[in-house]
């Protein structure tokens, strides 16, 4: 069962359960957050290697560790998107380390992974690269920022849409 499934029954189950009508329609919100946004791929011809799952992994953790489950697939989309483009290298790894495109790379001393939001992004990272989960609107986006910042770049690219915190972007 997908997680994607597995949330929807668990939806079920409170219902079933008599929780606060209020977490009811909280978590009806999230799956149907979740439904919109992701979709199974075509399977791709690129095997990835335990270090791409890795590094994906950390990326989504570092980047999107408190940001919803669809937030977490947002930062993973970007990261293939990259990848596809070539423009920041031929690996995930290559991708999430290239220079000064991810904060949490240029930091010297990270808490180790750990946690709830930890197996969340492992969870995500497996998704995407071994069942081809994507985010629907996001196939064409590269870039991302929190929206309490507003980057030097931002006038050199066309705004796709925001999931939590975090606003996405194509190459305008």
């Amino acid at each position: 069962m997908n997680k994607v499934a597995a949330i929807a029954t668990g939806t079920a189950l409170v219902a079933v359960l008599g929780f606060m009508q209020a977490e009811i329609e909280t978590i009806g919100s999230d799956v149907h957050e979740i439904q919109q946004f992701l979709v199974t791929m075509p399977k791709d011809t690129i095997k990835y290697t335990q270090a791409d799952e890795d590094c994906l992994a950390k990326n989504v953790y570092y980047e999107a560790g408190i940001e919803s489950e669809s937030g977490k697939y947002a930062v993973a989309q970007v990261t293939l998107n990259r990848l596809r483009s070539g423009q920041w290298g031929n690996s995930i790894c290559k991708v999430v380390y290239s220079k000064a495109q991810f904060s949490w790379t240029l930091k010297k001393k990270l808490p180790k992974p750990s946690g709830v939001a930890w197996d969340d992004s492992r969870w995500v990272a497996h998704e995407v690269l071994h069942q081809n989960i994507r985010v629907a609107p996001l196939q064409d986006a590269t870039y991302y920022h929190a929206d309490y910042v507003k980057p030097r770049w931002i006038t050199a690219v066309a705004k796709i849409q925001q999931i939590g915190s975090h606003i996405f972007y194509k190459k305008a």
